[in-house]
């Protein structure tokens, strides 16, 4: 027994440290949180559930349209487009989209106001690569079909 505790001691140790780093290694990890500042870098749709994801092409005005994730559980995009009468200026448009978030283990829901052109009948986000994905899923009457949107935004760098 007396040979056997050098080991059981060595043992206690290894085991001893490996939970300690494990669980400070965890308790030191910030969670990545979606509240911020989030600048349009590529959207994608498709036409119903079977047909791939097709990337639709952003004008450099497009790619001006950012969406602020407040703390507060509510976001606003603001979209540009641009305005040929006005030899191509980029014009925000004059109404924000404006809603809701929600996170569930990691997993974030966006809800959108009732006053929007489309109604979604689902709609998330992840975190993936450092970007904020959205997806949204909407009953398009002309295709007859789900249609989803998947908007990729990344962060803007704070100013301050």
């Amino acid at each position: 027994m007396n040979k056997l505790l050098p080991t059981y001691a060595l043992l206690s140790v290894v085991l001893f440290f490996g939970m300690y780093s494990c669980g400070s290694n965890d308790a030191n990890t910030s969670r990545a949180t979606i509240i911020g500042t989030w600048q349009l870098q590529q959207e994608f749709s498709n036409e119903g559930e079977d047909t791939p994801f097709k990337e639709f092409p952003l004008s450099p005005c497009e790619k001006l349209t950012t969406l602020e994730v407040l703390v507060t559980r509510k976001f606003v995009e603001n979209s540009y487009y641009e305005d040929f009468g006005t030899g191509g200026e980029c014009i925000k448009h004059t109404e924000e989209t404006r809603g809701g978030w929600k996170e569930s283990d990691g997993e974030y829901f966006f809800s959108y106001d009732k006053k929007n052109l489309l109604s979604f009948t689902k709609s998330d986000a992840i975190l993936k690569d450092g970007n904020l994905e959205i997806t949204v899923v909407y009953n398009d009457p002309d295709v007859g079909d789900d249609t989803t949107l998947k908007f990729i935004y990344s962060r803007m760098q704070s100013t301050n």
